[in-house]
């Protein structure tokens, strides 16, 4: 079965449970086709019609209206009371987020003529809606000690519904050096600015009050991420609280690829095993040391 969606995404009220009747009426491997003018579609559009100046400041108030407003709390009912809940702007990761999590995987998605064509196929049942899908503080779960889940909390770095495209990033870009994922396109402006001081990471110290995490330990790893590791590795790293501060940046030389993490990984776990305050005394300000002085950032 194929199913046509008429109409953009960006115009249709209650966009969730709209994608999720639509995956209840149809069988494992169906396919559906839709279109939506996502934000950076959009924002070049309004670029071209108007002078330099007055094109970017139209950009700002679309931004501002159609993207920041729905998402506050305060504004969110205003918002909708006035718009109908039909002229949203979605980023491109919002988008694709949405159709992932309401059960869909993603075949193909394509710029045509200033919009972007998507052709997505059921995969599941809609999965379960995260009310942190557009908070600006995130509430993710992360792989801890003895393999239990832990919640992680960390400032908003990537567009809204990023979490749900975790599998299409990988599969398209794989990892980088520091074992995250290359050229993903699921971070924002302000996020990447973020990243870079460290900003990002501050909520985590909410994890470390309670015991969740430490100052220094292994990176907490999502499952998929956690899956690729070896077992004898997903064994050794879970008999440790992972920590604010990995491994990776105490490093002289900066790993290459996933072995070489997991190597750096295992050097810093075992060391710990045997000397846990010594080991995190010395990686602590060795990674101070490469931050203040080497100038290493958080990727």
């Amino acid at each position: 079965m194929k199913v046509c969606i008429k109409g953009k995404l960006n115009h249709i009220p209650q966009l969730n449970d709209f994608l999720d009747n639509w995956n209840h009426e149809m069988q494992i491997g169906d396919r559906l086709e839709c279109v939506a003018i996502s934000s950076h579609q959009e924002f070049d559009a309004i670029k071209r019609r108007f002078p330099l100046g007055l094109g970017h400041l139209f950009v700002l108030l679309t931004y501002f209206w159609h993207e920041m407003l729905p998402k506050m709390k305060p504004t969110r009912k205003f918002y909708f009371f006035l718009t109908g809940e039909r002229h949203r702007t979605y980023s491109r990761t919002e988008i694709l987020g949405r159709l992932c999590r309401a059960g869909f995987k993603i075949e193909n998605e394509e710029d045509i003529n200033g919009a972007l064509h998507v052709v997505v196929n059921k995969r599941s049942e809609p999965l379960e809606r995260n009310d942190t899908c557009e908070s600006p503080i995130l509430r993710m779960k992360r792989v801890g000690k003895d393999g239990k889940l832990i919640e992680v909390y960390k400032f908003r770095t990537m567009h809204s519904y990023s979490q749900y495209l975790q599998d299409y990033v990988y599969e398209k870009n794989k990892l980088d050096h520091s074992g995250k994922l290359t050229n993903d396109f699921r971070v924002n402006v302000w996020g990447r600015l973020f990243r870079s001081a460290w900003l990002d990471e501050l909520p985590m110290l909410w994890n470390v009050f309670k015991g969740d995490m430490k100052w220094v330990g292994v990176r907490p790893l999502t499952q998929h991420f956690f899956s690729l590791y070896t077992p004898e590795m997903q064994q050794l790293r879970t008999k440790v609280r992972p920590g604010m501060l990995p491994p990776f940046y105490y490093e002289k030389k900066t790993p290459m690829g996933l072995d070489e993490i997991q190597a750096s990984e295992r050097r810093y776990v075992e060391a710990y095993l045997e000397h846990p305050f010594l080991t995190d005394w010395r990686y602590f300000w060795g990674t101070v040391y490469n931050i203040l002085i080497k100038s290493k950032r958080s990727q």
